[in-house]
């Protein structure tokens, strides 16, 4: 597959890696983000590089990776890196409440079990990694799919950014990053910001927050060194950090940045900016999950 190709996912949405149209594994992830997991894996990958999936929870993106790259002839014996704490906490309650998860684990305890028991049938495909990322290391050598569901936290994020991405395979290395239009994490657009000089925009994954990139050149180890405490960070590198990311997102995704600017704020602790961005969003705007107005609300009570 060609990278005019991944610019336009539909394209290749045909395939279906023997699953039913718009059949997605058990996760929070849509059926969107594993059927373009799914056919990079079986077209794209070309095995020179490590596949590594951060933030793997209960295995959704794991499972479509590997049911792609069982497809794969050029994987030679490659695996699926899969990483996690796999500890529940209490705010995965609300989603779990409808998937008949609710009160299964107590907060804290260990979910893996959980996780190995639904990857069973691709477990072969895939090396289990129970650790925190924000102590994150890497040692494995090249990575060609670099796949992030952890950065929760700034110090998540920062670990992360140091410990992976100099490790991407220049002009065949793919970041994912699966919240891109997420309100709750603005330090991901700092990161893809101060390293705009490495990547350029892959795929835009629709009806999901994931937003793809391409590494056009080798990130070093002091680019990939940073801090992302906003408390540090000057106005203007937000204001352009965030310009920056509403340039590269459809319609459909840019209140969610917009949200994540305000939490940007929110972070720093300039309160009347963080409102004073929100305000200037007409109520009723619609966003993925609802996270714009989720957003108005926890500022609003601050």
């Amino acid at each position: 597959m060609q990278l005019s190709d991944l610019l336009h996912p539909r394209r290749f949405f045909a395939l279906r890696a023997k699953r039913k149209a718009k059949a997605r594994a058990f996760g929070m992830t849509s059926w969107h983000e594993q059927h373009w997991l799914r056919t990079y894996a079986a077209r794209d990958y070309t095995g020179r590089g490590a596949i590594v999936d951060l933030g793997c929870f209960l295995g959704a993106t794991t499972i479509a990776l590997a049911e792609g790259l069982a497809l794969n002839p050029k994987r030679h014996g490659k695996q699926i890196h899969a990483y996690d704490l796999f500890r529940w906490s209490k705010g995965f309650e609300l989603w779990a409440k409808d998937k008949g998860l609710a009160g299964h684990f107590a907060d804290g305890e260990s979910f893996l079990p959980e996780f190995l028991k639904r990857i069973e049938r691709w477990r072969d495909y895939v090396a289990v990694h129970e650790e925190d990322l924000a102590n994150a290391q890497w040692n494995h050598g090249p990575i060609e799919l670099l796949l992030i569901d952890a950065m929760k936290t700034a110090e998540a994020a920062a670990a992360i950014t140091r410990a992976f991405f100099p490790h991407l395979i220049m002009r065949a290395g793919y970041v994912a990053h699966q919240d891109f239009a997420h309100a709750y994490t603005p330090w991901v657009h700092l990161v893809a910001y101060r390293l705009r000089d490495y990547f350029s925009v892959a795929a835009d994954v629709p009806s999901s927050g994931t937003t793809v990139f391409w590494c056009e050149k080798q990130v070093p180890a002091a680019a990939a060194d940073m801090n992302l405490s906003f408390a540090t960070i000057d106005e203007q590198e937000i204001e352009s950090a965030f310009d920056y990311s509403l340039d590269l997102v459809p319609d459909e995704k840019k209140a969610n940045i917009i949200a994540a600017k305000a939490m940007a704020y929110r972070e720093r602790g300039d309160l009347p900016r963080a409102r004073d961005i929100l305000a200037g969003m007409p109520e009723g705007t619609p966003s993925l999950a609802g996270e714009l107005g989720q957003i108005k609300k926890l500022i609003g009570r601050a």
